[in-house]
């Protein structure tokens, strides 16, 4: 008699295999107006889908004059790699241009982009690389030369840039044999973003967390509280997003506390990156599709 756990998961993968010959599980990038991280409701946000044989990831956002700049992971699934690609936005919310901005022979994804002394720099995930890179804009938005290593021989995706009481903190998730890039969050310090020298955290990893370990965004400031958006991949990768504020960062402490979730609803089925630049909020959502 077969037992109940096993037929269990005899019939998620009959499912599994069904839905995989007759549907298409994409990631896709919406966008919203006026939305905060307490206060998300899927109804209000907007989908910018990719032909099926792509799809996109990772937003992160520039606002420039009239028109919004959303960075992306760009997964083409012939080659299985990704790219780091730029959705041009009007005010309103219309798609202008997409253009590829950076390749590498590596996967690329997570394209975090910050500001040094009136200069723009690109950290993406560069995992497939063994390092964590530094990319200095030459050209907005689509011209991008490597500067240097942050770090080297490291496993570690989503690195995640902050400055904080006058020390720049690197957030990423780090593979090693006690712990995989999805549950073990480890942070760097420095004293300049571009610094060579950066310094792991006593208490690494800092979180240790399938529920909220990896990053999904920017650190982001709210009355007077650091919210850390992170990945919730109990139930599936990229499942949702948790926002977690920041009790204690300083060069022997590290302390969070989750403070809401956003879930997957209806045809959504995860969630994993959070990103904002003036009335704009952008995410990314996987959605079914048929074939």
């Amino acid at each position: 008699m077969i037992q109940p756990s096993l037929f269990q998961r005899i019939v998620r993968r009959i499912n599994k295999e069904i839905a995989s010959r007759f549907f298409l599980d994409q990631w896709v990038i919406m966008f919203a107006k006026g939305s905060d991280y307490d206060s998300l409701d899927w109804s209000a946000f907007q989908p910018l889908v990719p032909d099926k044989d792509r799809y996109w990831a990772d937003p992160f956002i520039i606002q420039k004059e009239n028109q919004y700049y959303i960075f992306i992971e760009e997964k083409i699934y012939a080659t299985g790699l990704g790219h780091i690609a730029c959705l041009t936005l009007d005010q309103e919310g219309k798609l202008l241009s997409n253009q590829v901005v950076l390749e590498r022979p590596y996967h690329l994804s997570y394209p975090f982009i910050f500001d040094d002394r009136g200069q723009m720099y690109m950290i993406p995930e560069t995992a497939g690389n063994r390092a964590i890179e530094l990319y200095r804009c030459v050209r907005f938005p689509d011209r991008w030369e490597f500067v240097k290593n942050l770090i080297t021989d490291i496993y570690a995706v989503d690195a995640t840039l902050l400055e904080h009481e006058n020390r720049f903190w690197l957030f990423a998730n780090v593979k090693t044999e006690s712990g995989s890039s999805l549950n073990a969050l480890h942070l760097f310090y420095a004293d300049d973003p571009l610094s060579s020298h950066w310094t792991p955290h006593p208490r690494n990893p800092i979180v240790r967390d399938l529920r909220s370990a990896r990053p999904a965004g920017r650190v982001f400031s709210r009355n007077g509280n650091l919210i850390r958006p992170s990945q919730d991949s109990s139930k599936r990768y990229g499942y949702a997003l948790k926002f977690n504020r920041i009790l204690k960062l300083n060069e022997n402490e590290y302390k969070e506390v989750t403070e809401s979730t956003f879930a997957p609803r209806g045809k959504i089925l995860g969630a994993h990156t959070f990103n904002q630049a003036g009335e704009l909020t952008v995410i990314d959502a996987i959605i079914r599709r048929s074939k």
